[in-house]
């Protein structure tokens, strides 16, 4: 159960996009967007998959998370997961928004009406605007965001804005761009430059009606000799001082089991009843963030306590997060040193090291990354170390992007794990492609094959598609230890296992699954957006590996048998204003047709919102289910939760339910109910 609380979201972003904010929700693991709703009052809900989910996180309790201070966003917070399995943005005021998933596979962005226009250059602007009249766009807000810096004696960032501007594709505003970056490098004390960018503009509009005035600014330029006076008199941009916000909340939660059994032709019921869940979970998140004219830097601390009150249960705490970041405002550099999780360059989960990464140029960055990775779960002893190296195309032509990397992982001296791989993304409107491949070249064998795609029609209509091919977990030699008494690679290979039955073991005890998803979301009506998946998954069995016991039989790496084709049909409807003003239902049905059982569930949550601080969602599902070997299983649960906003940076959460299951065989009949609930407070500051 420890293992149900890890996360899986990583952080949020807000970037200034033409004349909006960017919301990006970025994630601990692949995930793949489905579809959104909201409510009026400014909560929207994303539905998405998790592409790398950890099976022990079917038990998941919420995380929740405070926006960063911004000055073109309002203030909200993201809870997941909520009761309909969605992630929700709670905003401090209703919203106008649209949602596209991220062009790398791990984020979704969330777009709205940025309150004010920012000094600040937004990051890759440029990168998915490629029309004349979206260039047009692009080209206004740049002129805006420089002419602003200029008027308060920014002339770094207005300098920053009109090279982006000049770099744009010839428009409305390349001559005014032109002439304003010779006068912000004049005031910046760059005479030499400012002299190169009128002399430009001279020649590119040689007949400009401000000819005139141009040519007297060129004269007037002090000479290289009064370079450091002027500069000496130029105001400087002022630091902005430490931020320091984040959150910190505490949630206790409680489990109560009674099972009653019947054994065919027996009068007598067994009951057992025990409490199996009572823990005390505090979690902290806390950011330091310090901007100055040059550099970005980023402290961040992610952790948390679980307290334990369970007989013979150990407490646990986990460092999810610890490391320093700096960039340069210019893009040109970034380093990241401490724990964190690794999302590109092929570095698999949580890792404690460094990632480094350098442009080259306005479109390409070689990127290097060391350390070892974190096992928060304990599930080996073996210490691993890893080194790669990637280089990144930020932006081709249109809109294409993408990385190819090396990354090696030993453990001691041996080969754990050597891959190469290539990912690639496009990113426009309407259109969302990602595509991945990983083949490692020790194992000579294919560990990830994957594409995801989202279209969006003009209608507000969504088509997903997910086609998925991987090892499970991937092909590392230390997969091979569960058939061994001995838990060290190093110390087998010194007993006088070789390295080749090592890693042929490993093949045998790692699983292949794979998944093709098709999705669609459409608009009904002005209440009701409709959606459905269907899906095909299965995951391979494993060979046995190991010594044979001779009380079992079985290896003490025992073979597994695959589950065969499993198909899911799935269908959702989200409604809004049902009941009352703001209120949200979701309802969900699904068949599974698996090789060895069928089952048919049935799903309904709704959303109520009381006197603007409080809310209400309460749930109903239904699950049904017969195998192969005449089993037949029932379950049934109702839930509710409730939320309460005392203010900005305090708030309340309860939940409560219970699980009624109903098991019965030819031999037997089981009667499972579980009572849950828990209850906590988040704090939120900065």
């Amino acid at each position: 159960m420890e293992s149900a609380y890890a996360h899986v979201i990583d952080r949020i972003e807000i970037n200034h996009v033409g004349d909006e904010a960017e919301i990006q929700i970025i994630f601990d693991v692949r995930i793949q967007y489905l579809r959104e709703a909201s409510l009026n009052n400014g909560q929207v809900h994303l539905f998405f998959g998790l592409l790398e989910a950890d099976p022990d996180r079917t038990f998941m309790v919420p995380e929740s998370m405070d926006s960063p201070p911004s000055d073109i966003a309002p203030h909200f917070t993201i809870s997941y997961p909520e009761l309909d399995s969605s992630l929700a943005i709670k905003f401090d005021q209703q919203v106008k928004y649209r949602v596209r998933p991220g062009n790398d596979g791990r984020s979704i962005s969330v777009y709205i009406p940025a309150l004010k226009p920012k000094i600040e250059l937004p990051a890759a602007l440029s990168s998915t605007m490629r029309t004349q009249e979206e260039i047009e766009l692009e080209a206004k807000q740049l002129i805006d965001n420089a002419r602003d810096a200029m008027g308060q004696n920014q002339f770094a960032t207005s300098i920053e804005a009109l090279n982006k501007l000049l770099n744009l594709p010839p428009n409305q505003q390349s001559q005014l761009g032109q002439k304003l970056i010779g006068e912000s490098r004049e005031k910046n004390g760059e005479f030499a430059k400012a002299r190169v960018e009128y002399e430009l503009y001279l020649k590119i509009y040689p007949d400009a009606a401000d000819v005139a005035q141009v040519k007297d600014r060129l004269a007037h330029l002090p000479a290289e000799a009064d370079k450091q006076a002027a500069r000496a008199a130029r105001k400087k941009v002022i630091d902005e001082k430490m931020m320091v916000y984040g959150s910190f909340s505490q949630n206790y939660y409680n489990g109560v089991l009674r099972l009653d059994t019947n054994t065919a032709g027996s009068t007598t019921t067994q009951t057992w009843t025990g409490t199996d869940q009572s823990m005390l979970v505090s979690s902290l998140d806390l950011t330091g963030r310090k901007r100055t004219e040059n550099a970005d830097t980023r402290l961040v601390v992610r952790e948390s306590y679980n307290a334990n009150f369970l007989p013979g249960q150990n407490s646990s705490n986990r460092l999810n997060a610890a490391y320093v970041e700096q960039s340069g405002r210019d893009h040109s550099y970034l380093y990241r040193l401490g724990r964190q999780m690794g999302t590109a360059g092929g570095v698999q989960g949580r890792f404690d090291g460094v990632w480094l990464g350098y442009s080259l140029a306005s479109a390409w960055r070689v990127n290097g990354v060391a350390g070892s990775p974190v096992d928060i779960y304990g599930s080996t002893a073996e210490r691993k170390t890893f080194t790669g190296i990637s280089v990144d195309l930020i932006r081709a032509p249109e809109q294409w992007s993408g990385s190819s990397y090396l990354i090696q992982q030993r453990v001691g001296e041996i080969t754990d794990r050597q891959a190469i791989g290539l990912e690639t993304h496009y990113f426009d409107i309407q259109r969302n492609y990602t595509g991945l491949f990983d083949y490692d070249t020790v194992f000579k064998a294919v560990n990830i094959a994957m594409f995801q795609g989202n279209w969006t029609t003009a209608s507000g209509g969504n088509y997903n598609l997910l086609v998925d091919h991987r090892k499970t977990p991937s092909l590392q030699i230390t997969n091979a230890l569960p058939g061994y008494a001995m838990q060290s690679i190093p110390a087998l290979v010194q007993s006088g296992v070789s390295i080749e039955t090592l890693r042929d073991d490993a093949q045998t005890l790692t699983a292949i699954s794979n998944l093709l998803m098709i999705g669609t979301t459409q608009p009904y009506s002005a209440h009701w957006r409709l959606g459905g998946d269907f899906r095909i998954l299965n995951t391979t069995g494993t060979g046995g590996v190991g010594p044979i016991d001779p009380l079992t039989g079985l290896n003490k790496a025992p073979a597994t048998q695959g589950a065969g084709n499993m198909y899911i049909y799935s269908a959702q409807a989200i409604g809004n204003n049902l009941l009352i003003d703001n209120d949200m239902g979701v309802a969900s049905a699904s068949y599974i047709n698996a090789q060895s059982y069928k089952g048919q569930s049935l799903a309904y949550t709704q959303s109520e919102i009381l006197r603007q601080y409080w809310r209400l969602d309460v749930s109903l599902q239904l699950y049904n289910q017969n195998d192969n070997l005449g089993v037949h299983q029932a379950r049934i649960t109702p839930s509710l939760k409730l939320s309460y906003h005392l203010n900005d940076s305090v708030s309340f959460e309860s939940e409560g339910g219970i699980e009624s299951t109903h098991t019965e065989s030819a031999t037997q009949s089981d009667q499972t109910q579980r009572r849950y609930y828990y209850v906590g407070y988040r704090w939120d500051f900065r």
